[in-house]
């Protein structure tokens, strides 16, 4: 198979999406962005996941999303059948497909001629699908599907890598932010200690106190109380 130079550009950024995008969500967007540049004639291309099973979608663009989420409405439709089975599915033209008439007849409504679908995997399971769009019948030929089976399994690989990545980024995050805090309100029961002449359980009951009754985290009551006395 012959990849062109802008597949292959496509491909390697494949390889670091996770570390410029800011979440989950993002890096899908972003790698159905490079799926249009990285498959010829390719005008939209979105993933289909299932949190919560139930269906739903990030896309390249408005119109490749609303292609995807019309599945969802009809119940019927590729990226459906590629995560339900784990086949790959390529659609000629919609004109002359029989497999989901009724999301065949709404796709043409709406530009779209020809697709490919192909399942995405994250350890060994079917965990949602590459959806890739064009509007131009005929688009898609073996190399091309071929192609889309090399994205969907880098795709499948960083949504896998960056669903970990951030989820530890996010426990690093809680875990400074609850450092900090602790700080604060060492420095709050300190504070008290010395003003009410009490022990530490003592000043700790007190700032709880007054966060129930002013309906404040405990957090906020402390920076308060440390504010006051030095002046900020």
């Amino acid at each position: 198979m012959a990849v062109t130079d802008e597949s292959l550009d496509a491909l390697t950024a494949l390889a670091g999406l996770v570390l410029v995008t800011r979440d989950l969500p993002a890096t899908l967007i972003e790698a159905c962005r490079i799926a249009v540049r990285a498959v010829p004639n390719a005008d939209g291309a979105s993933v289909t996941t299932y949190p919560e099973g139930r269906p739903a979608a990030v896309a390249s663009d408005k119109w490749a999303q609303d292609l995807d989420e019309l599945q969802f409405e009809e119940h019927e439709g590729p990226c459906l059948d590629a995560f339900r089975t784990g086949n790959a599915f390529r659609v000629r033209d919609f004109k002359s497909e029989s497999r989901w008439p009724s999301y065949g007849v709404e796709v043409m409504d709406r530009g779209a001629r020809s697709m490919m679908s192909m399942p995405l995997t994250a350890q060994g399971n079917v965990v949602g699908a590459l959806n890739i769009y064009s509007r131009e019948p005929e688009a898609f030929d073996a190399e091309a599907a071929s192609l889309a089976v090399i994205i969907a399994g880098h795709i499948g690989l960083a949504s896998e890598v960056s669903a970990a990545f951030f989820r530890h980024r996010d426990l690093a995050q809680q875990l400074e932010d609850a450092m900090k805090f602790r700080a604060v309100i060492e420095q709050a029961k300190g504070i008290l200690m010395g003003d009410r002449r009490c022990d530490a359980d003592t000043a700790f009951g007190i700032l709880r106190d007054m966060s129930q009754r002013e309906n404040r985290k405990l957090r906020d009551i402390a920076q308060s109380v440390v504010a006051n006395v030095s002046g900020g």
